[in-house]
């Protein structure tokens, strides 16, 4: 189980250190394993999420809100952070919320702790996490150039190398280009029915027309070049597939 990414930010410690220990006790109460930290300064929090690398590695940023920080969550996501913000905060902060925020998109705790609210910390953390695992499984982002895709796992044809960078295929005729390696796709996809066919390309199965002896042949009509030493094992695993199917 991969652990679920947390942030906190409050101007004031003491109020994000409450909510550390609330979310320290959840995961254990849950068995939901977590990574947080802690932030009270909002230039540092900026500071890190403006590291693309940093903050895709985030699954939420639970947000101590007052009057004096309002304009920060939309600066959070002009650094490109788009996974969930949960507010936290006195009712007048968030009235009328629905002219400060996105209401289909943030979360709000009132944080008079009183038993109502802590159930309802609560029941967002667990949604929390299961819609974390969920995205993790179903969908994959990519970076590059301070662009963000997030590309549903179940329309990408294949990984190409093309000199310093990877080029992902998918959708439609669709591509993206972003700066990483096969063998680190290949471990992230592992278990997804991807398999590398050459030293240059990384295939789904779900996307292979036929294999030929110049290739695989992808349902786009795109020929996909096999490697000699690969080709006994893609000939294996579409073998299995069709038996499988």
């Amino acid at each position: 189980m991969k652990n679920m990414r947390i942030i906190i930010y409050g101007d004031e410690i003491a109020e994000a250190q409450f909510y550390e220990t609330l979310c320290r006790d959840l995961s254990k109460e849950r068995k939901i394993p977590i990574e947080l930290k802690v932030y009270s300064s909002s230039d540092e929090l900026l500071f890190d999420l403006g590291d693309t690398d940093f903050h895709e590695r985030v699954d939420i940023v639970y947000f101590c809100l007052d009057q004096g920080n309002l304009e920060v969550p939309g600066l959070i996501r002009d650094t490109g952070y788009m996974n969930l913000i949960v507010f936290i905060g006195a009712e007048e902060v968030f009235v009328p919320y629905e002219e400060l925020f996105d209401a289909e998109i943030y979360n709000f705790v009132q944080d008079d702790r009183s038993s109502e609210n802590l159930e309802r910390f609560a029941h967002i953390f667990q949604k929390a996490d299961e819609d974390v695992m969920k995205n993790r499984a179903e969908r994959i982002t990519l970076s590059y150039a301070g662009e963000i895709r997030r590309i549903d796992i179940n329309q990408i044809h294949y990984f190409e190398v093309q000199k310093h960078t990877l080029v992902v295929h998918f959708g439609d005729k669709e591509t993206f280009t972003f700066i990483s390696t096969l063998s680190k796709m290949e471990n992230h996809l592992k278990g997804r029915d991807f398999i590398r066919v050459s030293r240059f390309y990384l295939i789904s199965l779900d996307s292979v027309q036929k294999l030929t002896a110049n290739g695989v042949i992808m349902y786009d009509d795109t020929t996909v070049p096999v490697g000699r030493k690969y080709y006994a094992e893609i000939k294996n695993a579409l073998d299995k597939k069709a038996s499988e199917a």
